[in-house]
């Protein structure tokens, strides 16, 4: 490149070679590597230092500073100093106060610094900022005392039922080694149903009905008519904590030798593909369908039928535009290697 940098060329760790090698092995930080950048370039560029600090967008005073600073070899030179002070201001409050602060604290944990600061001023005529109050409880230990007996005294949860997290490479390990299942409501003229969706993780093949409730008698039967629906077999299913998937959902798994994941309560990213496809049918069926109407049967028709042409018609951008069930094909067949 001619012009800004006069056709000169840059010849990494000119000034020692191997030094960036020798930088990763003795582990100088990012900043020291950075700075040693500065010097290779600087090395094999004539020694032009205003061409280095235009280069690297650096002040001249910062890069003197530090080339006074480097010696060429010992690469902890480039370490930045500890900017820790030398000396620190001493507490001029007695002793008696901060004795005093503490049996107050130790009485009634309870009391925050702004509280002891008025008992403080008004039973011993101590005049004291709630700031230096805190202060003196952090260095006492007495903030942490307070967490620790907070932390022993909250219940915790005994679930029945354990909740099984799942690790995220397991959704593309082969067809059926993830199914995620939801629920989702839907309201049709007032009246309530809630529609059941499940989908492999894997070749994105979804699955979908639609009932009047969410008792864990009909999420079970969604399950087993889910399992003869799919082409493959369901190793492990990973839901919600809704009380639709235990009981006699959770029971009917574990019966089927099917690992039974939960999400992370709060955290509907956990089941992000069922999450999404579930938004795709109330975007592409519910939202542009107006001859609904509130039977559970037509409902759960339409939903089924538009879950054929979902697996089977609509192209998925994820699987390269083809079809669930086109994905599944060539997968068995050995056409596809890897995730598209």
């Amino acid at each position: 490149m001619s012009g800004k940098y006069n056709g000169t060329s840059m010849k990494a760790h000119y000034i020692l070679r191997g030094a960036g090698k020798l930088s990763r092995l003795v582990g100088i930080s990012a900043d020291a590597r950075r700075r040693l950048k500065w010097f290779d370039y600087y090395a094999s560029h004539e020694r032009n230092a205003q061409l280095t600090c235009r280069h690297f967008g650096i002040s001249p005073d910062t890069f003197y500073r530090w080339k006074r600073r480097f010696k060429p070899g010992v690469l902890k030179t480039l370490e930045s100093f500890s900017t820790k002070p030398r000396t620190f201001r001493n507490s001029q409050i007695p002793q008696d106060t901060v004795q005093k602060i503490i049996c107050l604290r130790r009485k009634d944990m309870g009391l925050s610094k702004y509280k002891l600061a008025v008992i403080l001023e008004r039973d011993y005529q101590i005049n004291l900022s709630a700031s230096s109050i805190g202060r003196i409880m952090r260095r006492s230990g007495l903030i942490e005392e307070a967490s620790l007996a907070r932390g022993v005294k909250r219940r915790k949860v005994n679930w029945k039922i354990p909740r099984y997290r799942v690790s995220f490479e397991q959704r593309y390990k082969y067809p059926g080694n993830l199914v995620q299942i939801d629920t989702k409501q839907i309201i049709i003229l007032g009246e309530t149903f809630h529609q059941f969706t499940a989908i492999d993780c894997y070749t994105r093949i979804g699955y979908s009905r639609v009932y009047r409730g969410t008792s864990t008698v009909n999420s079970r039967e969604f399950l087993i008519s889910l399992l003869q629906s799919l082409p493959f077999k369901v190793r492990a299913i990973q839901t919600d904590n809704g009380h639709e998937f235990l009981l006699y959902f959770h029971k009917e798994c574990v019966q089927r030798g099917i690992t039974h994941f939960f999400s992370r309560p709060r955290t509907p990213t956990d089941n992000s593909l069922v999450e999404r496809v579930i938004g795709t049918t109330a975007g592409e069926l519910w939202l542009f369908d107006e001859t609904l109407i509130p039977d559970t049967a037509y409902l759960d028709k339409r939903v089924s039928a538009w879950f054929d042409r979902y697996n089977s018609y609509r192209p998925h951008q994820s699987l390269n535009y083809l079809t669930p069930m086109e994905y599944y094909e060539l997968k068995k067949k050995g056409e596809v290697y890897g995730r598209l």
